[in-house]
């Protein structure tokens, strides 16, 4: 237990260090959030700043997943520590990212830091998710489609190429991005969601 509480409390504030605050600040003089959609995220980052910026964020916010379950997974393996500890780590890392405790709680939509969990834990089934949001994302150039799909089909493919617990896992990091994407679903409903340029 005390692994499993120390790795909610490591991997949150991880999370909650908003690459697109940061950069928004530190480079363009501005908060990000005060801009287009109001996302601290790699989307909203391309669209106000361009493609590089946009990439900078991305990679940041998905190392962070990726570190946190690393990190978490050295500790199972040196430390003794329950696999559980991974999944909280994954979890927390994502959270803190959506609600950042530096900034306000007003954080991104986690899908860059779920990303990077999902492949430091299950790599073929992150791999999968990869490639369909690729490919909505080329034929219907709406991120918050892909996001939808790809939250929808998570659990599942996490149940039947990886088991129940990462059934578990993946659901409840699923819940938290499909929250935070309400208000795309129903701009993309009602046809005013925004695309992304090529």
């Amino acid at each position: 237990m005390l692994y499993i509480i120390f790795a909610a409390l490591a991997a949150y504030p991880i999370g909650s260090v908003s690459s697109a605050v940061i950069i928004s600040k530190a480079v363009y003089g501005e908060d990000i959030r005060e801009h287009g959609s109001g996302n601290a995220g790699a989307t909203n980052m391309m669209r106000i700043h361009g493609k590089k910026a946009g990439a900078a964020v991305l990679l940041c916010d998905f190392s962070k997943g990726l570190i946190c379950v690393a990190a978490a997974k050295l500790l199972t393996v040196y430390g003794g520590a329950p696999w559980a500890t991974v999944f909280v780590a994954g979890f927390f890392a994502q959270l803190g990212h959506t609600f950042p405790v530096f900034f306000g709680f007003r954080g991104g939509k986690g899908v860059a830091t779920a990303a990077g969990a999902a492949f430091a834990i299950m790599p073929l089934t992150a791999l999968l998710l990869f490639a369909l949001f690729a490919v909505i994302v080329g034929a219907f150039r709406f991120v918050s489609l892909a996001s939808g799909v790809c939250a929808a089909l998570y659990p599942l493919l996490a149940y039947f190429l990886n088991g129940k617990e990462y059934f578990v896992f993946a659901a409840c990091c699923s819940a938290l991005m499909a929250l935070k994407h309400i208000p795309n679903f129903i701009r993309l409903l009602d046809g005013r969601e925004s695309k992304i340029s090529n």
